[in-house]
């Protein structure tokens, strides 16, 4: 298997300014045996102040701890600090040290070609030194508690508006916050923001959400500058809201003309169907090729008639859909229809309401008129 030799912590995570609890990973790391380095990039210039100090809590446990002066304590990059338990195990990973680098110094002086990979380096600790002159340890203190409460100031002012929700523990100068809405509302606010060239602030990703970064800054940072801060967010953020509701009025607008289109071409489609079922029942050729009907003019000449038949227009229809005599809405004298396997010819005329109505040429009488032919017919032929 593999084993854990190396494991970075975090005191102060870029995106959000999250706290790795070292007191828990810590014993962790000694046990297996790891080496245990904290970056502390941008809250470590914190650590300065002793209330901020209880977030070091486990550190004891660190091989290495890192840190960047030029991030957040009036540094100009670049500057970074990092102190070692052993500087022995770190040399001796990045030692080099040929014949021709040799020197007579080796033993009496701190050589930092050993300390990184770049053989030489420039005098970054100078600028710091003047810094802390400068300022001073108390001057330095004010100056990160400063940023601090204007952070509070901003979470606060966030809080109070029901259209945002804060992203992140404020601990530091750190604020993370959106609107409530989707990601591409957030990013359509921040995009705005920065180009109206007012403000300038950072996403990051947060469980999946984007979020927007407010990071106090300016080193004479006040209070009014804050106001001033939230009044341009909350301005803009009311314009892209905005635009955003009509952007999505004209959206459902569109998709309801989709619907409407759609609902349309079914109901159309429906109508064929059923326009395509009543013609269904009215020829069944439609559907079944293999149907075979006579024609009208055919089947009189058929049955004996000589005389012109040119006027007669042909009709056709099949017996098992009556509704073909309904469904025509023309006065007809005789229809071909087909029983099953054989062709015949029925009268069909009006009812009568006479008394001779029970004799008259129905299409229920004639088919009764039929049946006793037929019936008469093959009485004869067995005689």
């Amino acid at each position: 298997g593999l084993y854990p030799f190396f494991v970075s912590t975090t005191l102060g995570t870029t995106g959000c300014c999250a706290f790795d609890r070292l007191d828990e990973i810590g014993p962790v790391c000694k046990e297996m045996g790891a080496w245990l380095h904290v970056d502390a990039s941008y809250a470590g210039s914190a650590f300065i102040c002793p209330e901020f100090r209880p977030l070091l809590n486990g550190v004891e446990y660190a091989q290495s701890f890192n840190m960047n002066p030029n991030k957040w304590m009036l540094v100009n990059f670049d500057c970074s600090t990092m102190w070692v338990t052993d500087r022995y195990k770190l040399t001796q990973a990045l030692v080099v040290d040929p014949l021709y680098l040799q020197h007579s110094y080796s033993e009496s002086a701190i050589d930092y070609r050993h300390w990184g990979i770049p053989l030489s380096r420039r005098f970054r600790s100078l600028k710091l030194w003047f810094v802390i002159r400068n300022f001073g340890v108390s001057g330095l203190q004010e100056y990160v508690r400063n940023h601090c409460r204007l952070a509070k100031v901003f979470e606060a002012k966030v809080e109070a508006d029901t259209r945002f929700r804060v992203m992140n523990d404020v601990k530091v100068g750190l604020v993370c916050f959106r609107l409530f809405g989707s990601n591409q509302l957030n990013q359509k606010l921040l995009t705005t923001i920065n180009a109206s060239g007012k403000l300038h602030m950072v996403p990051a990703s947060v469980n999946d959400y984007f979020v927007i970064r407010f990071c106090v800054c300016a080193q004479s940072a006040t209070e009014e500058d804050i106001d001033i801060a939230w009044k341009i967010i909350s301005e803009i953020a009311s314009e892209v809201l905005k635009t955003m509701q009509a952007e999505e009025q004209s959206e459902d607008r569109e998709e309801d003309d989709v619907v409407k289109a759609m609902q349309k071409k079914s109901s159309e489609t429906l109508e064929h169907k059923r326009s395509f079922f009543v013609r269904m029942v009215s020829d069944p050729k439609l559907y079944n090729p293999k149907i075979v009907k006579i024609d009208r003019r055919q089947k009189l000449q058929n049955m004996g008639v000589t005389s012109d038949c040119s006027d007669i227009s042909p009709m056709h229809s099949w017996v098992s859909w009556p509704l073909a005599v309904l469904v025509q809405g023309v006065e007809i004298d005789e229809v071909s229809m087909r029983f099953r396997n054989w062709n015949t010819t029925l009268s069909l005329s009006p009812h009568q309401a006479s008394s001779s109505s029970s004799t008259s040429s129905s299409p229920r009488n004639g088919l009764k008129a039929l049946e006793d032919e037929n019936v008469t017919e093959n009485v004869t032929k067995a005689k």
